[in-house]
């Protein structure tokens, strides 16, 4: 997953951004197709925030996190984008269309006339 990365009142940190794109490396793998994102770190009032926006073909994602480490913070952020992947995954994957399954194929559908 390609990310793009904005620091607002903090110093840009290469550990930092290894940091996070493992994370998300983990995360990406519960996606179906490729995606890419902005990942947002900012410094209010003493605490951290991290917020990451993913883009695919299926959704846009979203997740923020504040917290008083930036790397306590990204990890929050990268378990809320994950729940948010096996959602989405769980439900395309286990959709289904009617018309195709076995049971409706082969049962004929009789209409009522209205009397």
């Amino acid at each position: 997953m390609k990310l793009n990365y904005t620091f607002k009142h903090l110093d840009h940190s290469g550990s930092l951004v290894n940091y996070t794109s493992e994370k998300m490396d983990e995360v990406s793998r519960f996606l179906l197709k490729e995606g890419y994102g902005n990942v947002y770190f900012s410094k209010q009032n003493h605490e951290f925030c991290v917020e990451i926006s993913v883009n695919t073909k299926e959704k846009y994602f979203k997740a923020t996190a504040y917290a008083s480490d930036i790397y306590a913070a990204v990890d929050s952020v990268s378990d809320k984008l994950e729940k948010q992947f096996l959602k989405i995954s769980k439900q395309y994957k286990n959709h289904k269309k009617p018309e195709l399954s076995k049971d409706v194929r082969f049962e004929p559908v009789r209409w009522k006339k209205a009397a």
